[in-house]
C-alpha cells in the first residue's frame, strides 16, 4: 500500500486486519502502531503482531536533540524473527508494517518480504513515497500498488482470494 506522510495508513490496515481476522481468516505479521498519545515528534512506535497482539517496541531513546537513527535494531531482529516464523506457518494474508531506509537499503524486513513474495503468500507491505523508487527496484513489476485505503486493500484481498480458489498464484507483494 502506498502511501504519503498525511495517509493514516497504520489505522487503515490495522482495521483491515482486524476485519479479516473477525472473518475466520488465517493472517500473521506485524503492523506499525504509533502512541498518538504523545504530543511530541518522539513519539513512541510499535510493531503489533496481529496473530497475537503483542507489541514490539523498534525505537530507542537517543536522548533530547539527538540526530541519529532512532531504531532499534534488536527490536526489528525481533521482528523479522515473528514475520520468519508467521512465513513458515503459511497464512493466508501476511502484514509487513513497512518498506522504508532499511529495507531500500538490503537491511531490516528485505529478506522477508522476498520470502514471501518466493513462497507465493499474499503479502501487504506498507511503502512511503519516499521509497518508492527503491520498492519498485526490489519488486521488479511483481507487485501491484494499492493506494491508502481500505476500499482499495478489500477489493485486492477480494481478487486475491478469487485467485486463491481458482489455484492462482499471488506473486510479489502489494505494497
Amino acid at each position: 500500500m502506498i502511501f504519503r506522510d498525511n495517509e493514516a495508513v497504520n489505522e487503515i490496515v490495522s482495521d483491515f486486519a482486524a476485519s479479516l481476522k473477525s472473518r475466520g481468516h488465517r493472517i500473521a505479521g506485524m503492523i506499525q502502531a504509533v502512541d498518538l498519545a504523545q504530543p511530541c515528534d518522539c513519539r513512541e512506535v510499535f510493531l503489533r503482531d496481529v496473530a497475537t497482539g503483542e507489541a514490539i517496541s523498534i525505537l530507542q531513546d537517543l536522548g533530547r536533540g539527538s540526530q541519529s537513527c532512532r531504531v532499534d535494531t534488536t527490536a526489528l531482529a525481533e521482528a523479522a524473527h515473528r514475520v520468519a516464523r508467521a512465513l513458515a506457518s503459511a497464512p493466508e494474508l501476511l502484514f509487513v508494517n513497512r518498506f522504508g531506509k532499511l529495507e531500500a537499503d538490503g537491511l531490516g524486513l528485505y529478506a522477508e518480504i522476498g520470502a514471501a513474495a518466493a513462497a507465493g503468500i499474499p503479502t501487504v507491505v506498507c511503502v512511503s513515497m519516499k521509497f518508492i523508487d527503491p520498492w519498485r527496484r526490489f519488486t521488479m513489476g511483481l507487485d501491484e500498488e494499492l493506494p491508502c485505503s481500505a476500499a482499495a486493500l478489500e477489493r485486492w484481498w477480494a481478487a486475491v482470494k478469487g485467485r486463491s480458489a481458482v489455484g492462482g498464484l499471488s506473486l510479489g507483494a502489494a505494497p
